[in-house]
């Protein structure tokens, strides 16, 4: 068993930081720390923290060894994405003419790369790694009933103008 010193302050700091902490596992991690402050046993942090033994004794030699600055380190890196590597090829491709949609830009990649990703995954690739935004651009005039000629033909100028919806890199938005 792991024995830690706490003065006075730290489990109103461990605390405060639980509740700070954007990241789940440096939450977790000043969750358990502050559990151990409190005097709950092993046992109780194990059972109420919902970890296991090796994952609580970790958690225990890193604040030991650096502190509270130790608690809000991460050792996850994530996955590198086989698109990183198709970055400038696919920004390219869509400068020239983006995509309407997340589908379109999905099967576009597809054919660019060879690589097929879920919608879900190419929207999140084209905010976070190409800077893409979507934007739903206005309205069309009028409301269609009962207009006469120069209305229909006026709003049919307006559709041949601006598509209602597509991909924009900000800063290089249609005028």
């Amino acid at each position: 068993m792991l024995k830690i010193q706490f003065k006075e302050h730290d489990s109103e700091t461990l605390f405060s930081n639980f509740l700070r902490e954007e990241h789940p596992k440096t939450r977790l991690k000043n969750l358990v720390i502050y559990c151990k402050s409190i005097g709950m046993s092993h046992g109780e942090i194990l059972d109420f923290c919902r970890i296991s033994g090796p994952t609580l004794a970790s958690y225990l030699k890193e604040f030991q060894r650096g502190g509270f600055e130790a608690l809000r380190k991460t050792k996850w890196k994530g996955q590198e994405s086989d698109l990183n590597q198709y970055t400038s090829i696919i920004d390219d491709d869509f400068s020239k003419k983006p995509p309407k949609s997340a589908a379109e830009a999905q099967s576009r990649i597809e054919e660019l790369t060879g690589i097929k990703r879920s919608p879900t995954q190419i929207r999140s690739f084209m905010k976070e790694k190409l800077g893409y935004r979507f934007l739903k651009a206005g309205s069309l005039p009028g409301n269609g009933k009962d207009d006469d000629d120069l209305k229909e033909l006026q709003r049919q100028e307006f559709k041949k103008k601006l598509s209602n919806h597509y991909w924009i890199k900000p800063g290089k938005e249609k005028k």
